[in-house]
């Protein structure tokens, strides 16, 4: 799963000494109302065993076919994953075509250099000037805020200093957890077997860099003055409908329920948090401003060059990006190529 809510993608360089961002599909702006949803009691989300997921999309062009199987994150700890049909159209694939994405690390001896580096990465998490989220933030948006971190991080005082982002991504990350809720990854690592098992060949599409000034990243972040509201109130929505749909998300997944998990991951936003990165000295300074472009681009080339050349190619994405009017399934679409919905 992506990290939600690290408009400058450090927050995860100091947990774990790397960053990645899913590249998702353009979509509407959030609502900007702070009326929130009611709180949800997160319990733990009730799917367990063995699930195929949905059906495969095909993309064709002429006896040519791209398998694309979509996937969906945060899903409950329970569930397993297995498709014989995914896994026989991987097994026969020449190529996989890696999802688009936007990467950081800290490469070789990195986390050394961020120990040397902790200070300067702890102090920018916080609000320049020491400032709190209650005076960096609009009222409402923070009356909101409040009423969600009262359930969900109660004795965590210290992050009333973080940044909006930083804040944020940690509130969400506290609320899946309690959720029982955890990222996609099973999943991958089924298809990772599989992949290595039949030898198929592995496409990149990402835009990766590698940080080697970590602490000068980190004094970058501190000086950017970069407005984190809209970052800031689109985590609070995806903690709202992630919890409160998580369980009918994941069953429609499970259970290859295309329609319900069509209405679902359309209402979804994922925008303002890479519009925020993308626009900051921090992404220009990395090379990265023009990252989401790029990605992109190299994932259609992907394809292109995969439907003329393959019998058999496969991916993976997620649900959410594949699907509705500027999705990558009307990207293709609108390239000349046919596209068949799972049954």
């Amino acid at each position: 799963m992506r990290s939600i809510g690290c408009a400058a993608l450090l927050c995860v360089i100091v947990v774990s000494g790397s960053a990645m961002a899913e590249v998702a599909k353009p979509s509407a702006p959030v609502n900007a109302t702070e009326a929130p949803l009611p709180i949800v009691d997160a319990a733990p989300v009730p799917v367990n065993g063995l699930k195929a997921g949905p059906g495969l999309w095909q993309v064709r062009k002429g006896d040519n076919t791209l398998w694309i199987f979509g996937t969906v994150s945060p899903i409950p700890k329970g569930l397993e994953w297995y498709s014989p049909q995914a896994e026989r159209a991987l097994a026969r694939s020449t190529q996989i075509i890696g999802t688009p994405s936007v990467g950081v690390s800290v490469g070789v001896g990195g986390m050394f250099r961020a120990a040397f580096a902790m200070p300067t990465l702890l102090k920018a998490r916080k609000n320049p000037d020491g400032k709190t989220l209650r005076e960096v933030l609009p009222a409402p948006l923070y009356a909101r805020w409040s009423q969600l971190r009262q359930q969900y991080l109660p004795k965590d005082d210290d992050i009333e200093e973080f940044r909006p982002s930083f804040a944020a991504s940690k509130l969400y990350m506290a609320a899946l957890e309690r959720a029982g809720l955890v990222s996609a990854g099973a999943v991958y690592e089924r298809i990772d077997k599989v992949v290595k098992k039949h030898d198929v060949e592995r496409v990149s599409t990402s835009v990766k860099t590698e940080v080697r000034d970590v602490k000068g990243v980190a004094k970058t972040v501190i000086r950017s003055r970069v407005d984190e509201t809209g970052c800031f109130r689109e985590v609070l929505d995806a903690l709202e409908t992630d919890v409160a749909q998580a369980t009918l998300r994941a069953n429609a997944w499970a259970e290859g329920d295309v329609a319900t998990l069509t209405a679902l991951s359309e209402r979804r936003s994922r925008q303002e948090c890479d519009e925020t990165f993308f626009a900051s000295e921090l992404a220009a300074e990395l090379g990265l401003a023009d990252g989401r472009a790029r990605t992109e681009a190299q994932w259609l080339k992907a394809v292109d060059t995969a439907l003329a050349r393959n019998r058999d190619t496969f991916a993976v994405l997620p649900v959410g990006s594949m699907l509705g009017e500027t999705g990558w399934l009307a990207r293709l679409r609108a390239r000349g190529y046919e596209v068949v919905a799972p049954e």
